[in-house]
């Protein structure tokens, strides 16, 4: 059964390969996000990033569950695909990791669901069979050129080395007038998420993190952008320790409603992922 993206409740594969042996997960570096500043050693292979991920969805129990973070996201996908409102459009979700968000664009058209770790498209195999799942780097890998209406990105983008052609086969895909939605982390709350909120990451792991004129700046060469949006406002270093304080909140809600205050920041440019609508040229 596909979650209820209404409710913020967790959930729980087949045809498991097992890793040679387990990554070596202690191998640690300080990677900038800078992307102007990256050092070659922080560059993992793709062999290296598949390896990761497909251990992560083997081992991670977490990375299996879907949480509330994801419910929430997902109900913002949803919304702007509903508002789109296409006729049974061929998607393309990219990136769709177990699948579970496959499912739920099924109900508006007809789903192709690509990712690069094959442990998660085992996965989504085995949960959602009705729907084609294919395992591949899309950066090298051929996909029908100009075949969908729609391709759905959700947090995928600031963990590809070569975010510029991530977002160039996002465009050869769509036919001429097609939409891409995409999410991806803020790199303004990222960066003041607090250094305890975060466990190092494996030198395999790609973590570069974009601003809202980042992703603009991608986009403009393939796409119109035609809205844009943050979503659900954290963060407890610099400034976001004052914006977001329990304390400081807890007052200026009795004088603005909570939903209104947290729609505020998310406005103003401070939630966790940052949304895009965009549009391929006709």
């Amino acid at each position: 059964m596909a979650p209820d993206l209404r409710r913020a409740e967790t959930a729980g594969l087949a045809r498991f390969t097992p890793l040679s042996k387990r990554l070596q997960m202690t191998n640690w570096v300080g990677c900038s996000t800078n992307r102007d500043v990256v050092p070659q050693s922080c560059t993992p292979t793709m062999d290296e990033q598949r390896r990761l991920w497909d251990w992560h969805w083997q081992h991670w129990r977490e990375r299996r569950a879907i949480n509330a973070l994801m419910l929430r996201r997902g109900q913002r996908v949803l919304t702007i695909v509903a508002s789109l409102a296409l006729e049974r459009p061929k998607i393309l979700d990219l990136g769709c990791g177990n699948g579970w968000f496959s499912q739920e664009l099924s109900r508006f058209g007809l789903v192709t669901g690509v990712d690069l770790s094959a442990e998660a498209i085992a996965m989504a195999e085995a949960s959602y069979p009705h729907i084609p799942f294919l395992a591949g780097n899309v950066l090298t890998d051929t996909i029908l050129s100009g075949h969908f209406d729609l391709v759905v990105s959700q947090e995928v983008l600031a963990h590809v080395d070569d975010q510029a052609r991530y977002l160039e086969v996002a465009a050869e895909v769509l036919r001429p007038g097609g939409y891409l939605i995409l999410t991806t982390a803020n790199k303004f709350v990222m960066d003041r998420l607090g250094a305890s909120s975060w466990d190092p990451w494996p030198r395999e792991h790609i973590a570069r993190f974009l601003d809202m004129r980042d992703v603009k700046r991608l986009l403009i060469p393939n796409f119109r952008v035609l809205r844009t949006s943050t979503f659900l406002p954290m963060g407890s270093a610099g400034v976001l320790r004052l914006i977001n304080s329990y304390k400081l909140n807890k007052v200026l809600s009795l004088l603005i409603p909570e939903r209104y205050l947290e729609t505020l920041k998310e406005r103003a440019g401070l939630g966790y992922s940052l949304l895009v609508l965009a549009q391929k040229a006709r």
